[in-house]
């Protein structure tokens, strides 16, 4: 299920689109998506929340507000501390949402948001986890090394195999039973 919701950052209001999975369980893990301010990276970002959610998580992505005269419009420039303020302001969103486990939320960064998130990380306690999603032209594997949190590097050139790898390492850290997800065939083939 698509929800838009609403949130307020810095006295202004966030929109975000919400993905709930159809699920059974009263509380789900939650992931919040953040990628570059516009352009393709926007595509994947919500291409990956949605199938992630299909995989039964909670997924948020969110827009920036962009500091102009007109909230709804997006302005050509961005300040990294605003926008940091929103990523947190998002994830406690996330954190007082009913149907989320707040020890359950993790990020997920593609291009210039995986930076965002990682500096997130170190100013909160709601992430729990964070996966890169990244480019050929990215230095995640240097970020990650920082951060004191479990983390992983995904490779976006197979978006369906990005997703695959999101899930398994999500459930794998939060612990998630294979009775609940069903078995994980760890032989790959050619096929």
């Amino acid at each position: 299920m698509k929800l838009t919701v609403n949130f307020a950052s810095q006295g202004r209001l966030l929109e975000g689109t919400l993905y709930l999975p159809e699920s059974n369980e009263d509380v789900l893990a939650a992931c919040l998506f953040e990628g570059a301010m516009t352009g393709a990276t926007a595509q994947v970002v919500d291409y990956l929340a949605r199938q992630v959610s299909h995989q039964g998580f909670v997924t948020l992505v969110m827009d920036h507000n962009y500091f102009g005269d007109d909230e709804t419009a997006p302005q050509p420039w961005e300040s990294p501390f605003k926008r940091l303020q929103d990523i947190l302001a998002a994830l406690h969103f996330l954190e007082d949402y009913g149907e989320v486990d707040k020890n359950r939320i993790f990020g997920v960064g593609v291009s210039v948001g995986a930076e965002f998130l990682a500096e997130a990380s170190l100013r909160t306690d709601i992430l729990k986890g964070l996966v890169f999603v990244e480019s050929p032209t990215d230095d995640s594997r240097n970020r990650i090394a920082r951060l004191d949190i479990p983390s992983i590097v995904v490779d976006e050139a197979h978006l369906e195999t990005a997703v695959e790898e999101i899930v398994l390492w999500a459930r794998t850290l939060f612990g998630s039973s294979r009775e609940e997800h069903g078995s994980v065939n760890w032989h790959l083939t050619d096929e």
